[in-house]
């Protein structure tokens, strides 16, 4: 699901674009930089959460959240330049041992956002 591939772009700074939804307002677009994801090992993201409080609220009342990402200096499907777009689940937490583990890496963080992700797919 997380291939070699989507390591090299996040190695590659560029913009992630986070979406969640919610009833009232439709579709919400948050962005943080690819050098700000970490990839657990047993495949679920990390993101430091500043602000972002429309996107947890959002997914206290529907927990889906897309992600897209990408790179102009990374070979793509038919030419250089590739992107992914994950499809999962999202939380926020602002405790445990995950959430202090990015505490040291980033001070400025609230929250953690954690994203399980149920499909990748290469955009590009």
């Amino acid at each position: 699901m997380i291939t070699e591939h989507v390591y090299k772009v996040l190695e590659d700074e560029g913009v992630v674009s986070i979406v969640t939804q919610n009833s009232e307002t439709g579709a919400h677009v948050v962005n943080t930089w690819n050098s700000y994801i970490t990839i657990t090992e047993d495949y679920h993201i990390l993101i430091p959460a500043g602000r972002m409080f429309t996107t947890e609220k959002n997914l206290g009342g529907d927990n889906r959240i897309l992600l897209t990402f990408g790179s102009r200096n990374v070979m793509g499907k038919f030419s250089l330049g590739t992107g992914f777009l994950v499809e999962g689940v999202g939380q926020f937490t602002s405790e445990g041992a995950l959430f202090e583990s990015m505490k040291q890496r980033f001070e400025w963080i609230r929250a953690l956002l954690i994203v399980t992700p149920k499909e990748v797919t290469q955009t590009l």
